[in-house]
């Protein structure tokens, strides 16, 4: 998956270098879509052009239950930021932005030492590359720094974090894809 992903971006950069000189347009547009980051939230991915920045909400949640646990465990995972525009072409844009991040955990299961539940906060600087085959699609692929802190009961959406301490993360190129709807 590391692979692809890193393919994926080099292709999406030649495709922004090769481009005509006309650039996208997501000034007004509205889009919708599906996410992963770069520290592990994925869901619902809504987003909004207001000049050369794209503002970005996230929203994921799964519910899962085993046979022998009491209940279900839930986990909500939440993004909220902007990308900066930093160059665009015919059918690709290049960006740099900010977004936090806040993954939520309540554990199916109750008694013993337990959680009651946990939660990660995140602070994400991605670095986005969109390539768009028509002007209502677009894909991208991101990388970038990401400062993770677990909570104390262990970490939620990070699969670096630990409850030791905070983790720090530098071009990850093994999550960070996307599709938008635009319209």
């Amino acid at each position: 998956m590391k692979r692809f992903n890193a393919c994926l971006l080099a292709v999406a950069a030649i495709a922004l270098c090769a481009t005509s000189a006309q650039a996208v347009d997501l000034d007004g547009k509205k889009g919708i879509g599906y996410t992963s980051t770069i520290n592990g939230v994925n869901g619902f991915d809504f987003q909004m052009g207001v000049g050369n920045l794209i503002v970005e909400a996230i929203v994921g949640a799964t519910n899962a239950s085993d046979k022998d646990a009491d209940g279900g465990t839930t986990l909500l995972g939440l993004g909220l930021g902007a990308h900066f525009q930093a160059l665009r072409a015919d059918a690709a844009a290049w960006t740099v932005g900010g977004r936090i991040n806040i993954g939520y955990l309540q554990p199916g299961y109750t008694g013993g030492d337990a959680p009651d539940s946990i939660t990660e906060f995140g602070i994400s600087i991605p670095t986005r590359v969109y390539w768009f085959p028509n002007k209502h699609i677009s894909l991208h692929v991101e990388t970038g720094i990401d400062l993770q802190f677990p909570g104390e009961d262990g970490a939620v959406t990070s699969t670096v974090a630990s409850p030791e301490g905070t983790a720090f993360v530098i071009f990850d190129v093994s999550s960070g894809i996307g599709m938008t709807f635009w319209w």
